[in-house]
């Protein structure tokens, strides 16, 4: 397990459940601001899901509305289980679900259509950074911050091309 995976898989065995699922609902709401993918969640209203973190000894049940997450003590349509450093693989996009199912590193119980419906939701989801900032912050700040982000982006690329251009010379 990485170092990441430890210490987040140690901070879910010590702080309490409600407080993990009323962080993630949090995070994952605000996150959802300014997001097109975010009009989609009204087609699993009312699903409850349940994410177990089994090398952690860690459960969390949130229940899907239009405008998001919210926490659950109800039981869930489906379960998702599997160990912290593949729901962070997952999280961070670094992991297509399908490979993480298909090699049962994740598994899912419960009913299949509404697993299946909510993979392919997160699975299609793009993430839409400069509509997030313009949903978050008001008009001139955001748009200043995607100024920035573009002259940095821009300067990053420019000096990727500088650093390919040197490979390429060097081994001519």
């Amino acid at each position: 397990m990485s170092l990441p995976s430890a210490a987040f898989a140690a901070w879910l065995r010590v702080a309490p459940t409600p407080v993990h699922e009323r962080l993630l609902s949090l995070t994952v709401n605000h996150l959802l601001r300014g997001q097109p993918f975010a009009t989609r969640l009204a087609e699993l209203a009312g699903k409850r899901f349940r994410l177990c973190v089994d090398d952690a000894g860690a459960a969390f049940t949130f229940e899907i509305t239009p405008n998001g997450l919210v926490r659950s003590t109800m039981p869930p349509h489906v379960t998702i289980r599997g160990p912290v450093r593949d729901f962070i693989a997952l999280a961070l996009r670094q992991e297509d679900p399908d490979t993480l199912f298909f090699q049962r590193r994740l598994a899912v119980e419960g009913e299949t259509e509404t697993g299946v419906h909510l993979k392919n939701l997160l699975d299609g989801w793009e993430y839409d950074a400069p509509a997030h900032v313009r949903a978050v912050l008001p008009g001139p700040v955001a748009g200043a911050v995607l100024r920035a982000r573009r002259a940095v982006m821009g300067i990053r690329d420019l000096a990727m091309l500088r650093s390919n251009a040197r490979s390429r010379a060097e081994r001519h």
